[in-house]
């Protein structure tokens, strides 16, 4: 049966209210009784399935949950961003947190991997793919020829 305009929009708009108040730190149980929901396990469904809509068009899982913790790290950096800016330092210093923790988050902190490769290591690769590609030679010679390859390991 399909939900009739006005009832997916009201699903909308609590689905709305639930993820709001999630992204604002509510529990499950909280948003269940605020909304009306069956249960814990029914807003926690619902929240997941709608966060889930969104994932699956972005095309990564993870990508929710980043998107609400990321919300939530901008709530609370607005609260406090006027008094941070006039120079309270215990507010500076939480808002450095927020700013430290957001990085965090989005993996601006985590260090470049750089492989360096030697000549001598380029060299021995290529060493190394040059017996395989003369190995593959040699084995299609000798199926052609009716011959059976050598075990793997042997030497002809």
């Amino acid at each position: 049966m399909v939900a009739s305009k006005a009832q997916q929009a009201a699903t909308a708009e609590r689905r709305a209210k639930a993820i709001r108040m999630k992204i604002e730190g509510a529990t499950y149980t909280q948003i269940a009784d605020a909304l009306g929901y069956a249960s814990r396990s029914a807003a926690h469904m619902d929240v997941k399935r709608s966060l889930e809509r969104h994932v699956v068009e972005e095309g990564l899982a993870i990508e929710a949950w980043r998107e609400l913790e990321l919300a939530r790290l901008d709530t609370l950096q607005q609260a406090i961003w006027d008094k941070a800016m006039s120079g309270d330092p215990r507010v500076i210093e939480a808002a450095l947190k927020i700013l430290d923790r957001r990085a965090k988050l989005l993996g601006l902190d985590s260090a470049i991997k750089l492989e360096v490769l030697t000549v001598d290591a380029l060299d021995a690769q290529i060493q190394r793919l040059e017996a395989e590609l003369n190995a593959a030679a040699i084995a299609a010679v000798d199926s052609e020829a009716g011959e059976a390859p050598p075990p793997p390991g042997t030497t002809s």
